[in-house]
């Protein structure tokens, strides 16, 4: 089965076989006080100003056009400070995981780390500085922070880093093919009563059309030959994901992690959705299909898709939908249990524990946090920012761009931010990614839709990988 953001993923979980643990040092901020001693690292000394060198290649950042935006506001910080300079070093996706390896081996580790989402920092989960110290010695005002954003860069009770951007998920839907089928647009308001998967999938049935146009709801549809389909689910998401959707969490273990719990009821829920969506409903299209009939386009570009779950970072693409059809986007409908869970990636910006000099490394973080600074930054990284001040900014010029859109769906998606993330740290993250990722497969193959066999079978797998990390931890 082709999907770019799997590819993208499995080219990171390759890597985390490579996972640092263990290796996070302890250190606090300088304080004012004479009895205080300052921080490793922290003092300018008369050699010069203290360089800090920023880490990125751990998501986005690595276009020739944001390197260039990087080099430009490396410019404008060390022109206007004498004691710290600050040096951008470029790595290739690819090659991040190897690179931030080598440099933490040859004591070289970099000062900060950016843009870095929850499945990077869940890379190297134990090396990332906690910032709640500075926080507090600086009085740093959070405020003007998302809470949900915020949230999520707690980790085992550290501030591991500050929210730089958030991708949060809405319903895109294809405009034409609702009219064409005199079908009602979903709605745009979160909460919206009865607007459910249940409901979802009524609307797709509708939008799902044979060669012979008869759709999904006619008892002659031709589920063998359909060349529309009402949604293409939550392809390009890991499978990790879907359970928080029916009362359940993208963990899958008991809370201290030793326990796989990945055939629970909402698991098995999770996974029968999707079975009945591709071969019961006949709404989404099998792994064959999306092989076949999609390629390497992703499900509205593709023409033969009404409405697509995704993130907000589709931007990249907004272009070539608007060329070709008419799209709009709607709410997140509610689960089985009426609860609403916005699956959100998001971009942060952290210091390792192992930087010399975390003093400075801080100050340049609060510097790049600026309101116009971050600004630039997540207009280039294509997220919307994560200060609440400047919504309105980013909703203007999105509107601008695209006057037929409403893109403060995404705002408020950011309101039902998925906790725990779908791409939050497990032991054994690669394995368990790879195990959940196969379990979902076997259903879009058809190879085998037993779901309870297939998660009785996984959570067994599972539980395995636990008894292994636990045995060496």
């Amino acid at each position: 089965m082709k999907s770019k953001a799997l590819l993208i993923l499995s080219l990171l979980l390759i890597a985390v076989m490579l996972l640092t643990t263990g290796c996070g040092g302890s250190k606090s901020p300088a304080t004012t006080t004479e009895e205080s001693s300052p921080s490793e690292g922290s003092e300018a000394t008369s050699n010069g100003p203290v360089k800090i060198t920023i880490f990125v290649g751990f998501g986005t950042g690595t276009e020739p056009e944001q390197i260039e935006l990087h080099n430009q506001i490396a410019k404008e910080f060390n022109e206007s400070h004498d004691d710290i300079q600050i040096e951008f070093i470029t790595v290739p996706y690819e090659e991040h995981t190897t690179k931030f390896s080598t440099m933490l081996a040859g004591d070289m580790a970099p000062d900060i780390v950016m843009p870095i989402g929850v499945m990077g920092t869940a890379e190297f989960q134990d090396e990332w500085l906690d910032l709640k110290p500075y926080v507090e010695r600086d009085n740093y005002d959070m405020s003007d922070f998302y809470g949900p954003a915020l949230d999520l860069q707690y980790v085992k009770g550290k501030l591991i880093g500050l929210p730089l951007g958030v991708y949060p998920s809405a319903v895109y839907y294809n405009e034409d093919m609702f009219d064409a089928a005199g079908v009602p647009y979903p709605p745009h308001e979160f909460g919206t009563p009865d607007w459910t998967y249940d409901k979802l999938v009524e609307i797709a049935q509708k939008l799902t059309l044979d060669a012979n146009g008869h759709d999904a709801t006619s008892p002659d549809f031709d589920a063998e030959h359909i060349v529309q389909w009402g949604w293409d689910g939550w392809d390009w998401i890991p499978f990790r994901m879907v359970p928080s959707k029916f009362g359940g969490d993208s963990i899958g273990m008991s809370a201290d992690y030793r326990t796989a719990e990945m055939n629970s009821k909402p698991w098995v829920d999770a996974l029968q959705f999707v079975s009945d969506s591709v071969w019961k409903w006949h709404i989404r299209p099998s792994a064959e299909e999306i092989d076949a009939v999609l390629g390497d386009m992703d499900a509205l570009e593709s023409g033969m898709v009404a409405m697509w779950e995704i993130h907000s970072w589709m931007s990249y693409n907004y272009d070539t939908w608007s060329e070709a059809f008419n799209w709009d986007v709607a709410a997140i409908p509610a689960g089985p249990d009426g609860s609403i869970v916005d699956e959100t990636n998001i971009d942060g910006v952290v210091i390792p524990s192992h930087s010399k000099h975390p003093d400075q490394a801080w100050e340049v973080v609060k510097w790049l946090m600026q309101p116009e600074v971050m600004e630039r930054l997540t207009d280039s990284y294509g997220c919307i920012p994560a200060r609440k001040s400047l919504a309105e900014n980013w909703l203007s010029k999105m509107s601008e761009a695209y006057p037929n859109v409403d893109f403060q769906v995404f705002l408020d998606g950011i309101e039902y931010m998925d906790n725990p993330n779908y791409e939050a740290w497990v032991p054994a993250y690669g394995e368990v990614f790879d195990a959940t990722e196969h379990a979902m497969e076997l259903v879009l193959t058809g190879e085998n839709t037993d779901v309870k066999a297939i998660l009785d079978a996984l959570n067994e797998e599972v539980q395995g990988y636990l008894d292994e990390y636990w045995a060496e931890h």
